[in-house]
């Protein structure tokens, strides 16, 4: 009886490895293939001044934060860690004019087929998260912005190196996310824009912003993700800290009207601020991968908040950090300023940006101090959350000095207000 018992057990072993070792078959030809049969779509540049702002828009809120990285705005790529390292190490192409590094000598229905199908010129699919839905005009309007000579996408000649899935990746990719080799043969409709249209939010929310996708557990698309209402926008979804700097995983918040796990208690002023600036009415800083979506106007952000609200609320709560997470608390103690805002995550001994502290290095303190509190009147594109609402100018200056203590610059006495 034992030896049938173990026979049968060793015949199942053989099936599965012989269905294991199929998949991942399957998957490494779907990864490897041509897919010279996706046919470009119909899709060109919008250079009027309305598309190249809105592309501008779009790009700084979804694309440079993985093609750029945070703190910088020239899309040169960078090492990604939006997802587990489980799955490979990713790099984000560079996307600058350059014609041989870059995507300078790309069509615009190339480019537009890669966001589409995350397929390449040369007829490969690359491990970037594709956007299906995005709308004809919303991707007409980023290649508008990528073609209109802003300085951004000057040529660079980096090249990062090429992504590398594991087996586990190769899988997730073929088959839990799912390759899109659909050509675009009709033109997605963006809906009409107003700021209590659910169906705008929604849109908004799952087909450019990736609200959904970032704020959902799993590997699915945001579309599959949507049609789960117990799990979407729930949070938990993986982000690995530590090539960072940071301590651990970090699992997205939950997002739906929860009073008690999500954001059922902000008000559309608070939602707001907080897209923006970084800072959660809490006083929580919004910390990478986030993007601050500084160039959303009131409409979207109002029609996003007013798509949550619809949303199936889930009270289930999702465990901070390991490192905690950097809340504002009231100090004079610059020191402490530097870790309760979260400076230190990013900025402090061994942190992904401890070398970017440099730039302020020899400025006066009155110059650093405004940059701390509102960063992207310096520097339009930046991540750096917006201090202003949690510093006044005092304590502002006593963070600047304390800085510039650190870059080895000295303070003078009339740096004082």
């Amino acid at each position: 009886m034992v030896k049938k018992i173990l026979l049968a057990l060793g015949a199942l072993v053989v099936l599965v490895l012989i269905g294991a070792g199929t998949a991942m078959g399957v998957a490494t030809h779907k990864i490897n293939k041509s897919y010279a049969d996706v046919a470009l779509p119909n899709i060109q540049r919008d250079s009027s001044p309305e598309g190249i702002a809105r592309g501008e828009q779009v790009f700084r809120a979804v694309c440079a934060e993985c093609h750029a990285g945070g703190g910088n705005t020239k899309p040169t790529g960078v090492q990604m860690h939006d997802f587990p390292p489980e799955l490979g190490t990713f790099y984000s192409a560079n996307i600058t004019s350059d014609p041989e590094k870059g995507v300078g000598a790309w069509k615009d229905e190339e480019i537009a087929r890669m966001v589409i199908n995350a397929i390449d010129r040369d007829n490969h699919v690359r491990p970037m998260p594709a956007f299906p839905n995005m709308g004809d005009k919303d991707l007409a309007a980023v290649i508008g912005f990528m073609r209109s000579g802003h300085p951004d996408f000057a040529p660079e000649q980096s090249q990062p190196p090429r992504s590398v899935l594991t087996p586990m990746g190769r899988m997730v990719f073929s088959f839990a996310m799912g390759i899109n080799d659909k050509a675009r043969t009709e033109p997605v409709v963006i809906p009409a824009k107003a700021a209590d249209s659910v169906e705008y939010g929604r849109y908004v929310s799952a087909s450019v912003y990736d609200c959904v996708f970032c704020h959902s557990p799993g590997f699915e698309g945001s579309a599959a993700k949507l049609k789960n209402p117990d799990t979407v926008l729930s949070g938990g979804f993986e982000f690995d800290l530590t090539p960072m700097g940071g301590e651990g995983k970090l699992l997205s918040p939950n997002i739906t009207p929860s009073e008690t796990a999500g954001i059922g208690k902000w008000t559309l002023e608070e939602f707001k601020l907080a897209m923006k600036t970084g800072v959660t009415p809490g006083g929580y800083i919004l910390r990478a991968p986030m993007p601050k979506y500084r160039y959303a106007d009131d409409v979207e952000l109002t029609a996003i908040y007013t798509f949550l609200r619809t949303m199936k609320a889930n009270d289930m709560a999702v465990p901070p950090p390991a490192g905690g997470r950097p809340k504002a608390e009231p100090t004079n103690d610059p020191e402490k300023l530097f870790s309760s805002l979260g400076c230190a995550s990013c900025h402090g001994a061994n942190k992904q940006f401890e070398a970017k502290l440099q730039g302020a290095k020899g400025k006066p303190a009155e110059e650093v101090a405004k940059w701390i509190r509102n960063p992207e009147s310096f520097k339009p594109g930046t991540q750096m959350p917006t201090y202003e609402s949690l510093l006044d100018e005092a304590n502002a200056l006593t963070l600047a000095k304390y800085v510039l203590g650190k870059t080895g610059s000295g303070v003078s006495e009339g740096t004082a207000p």
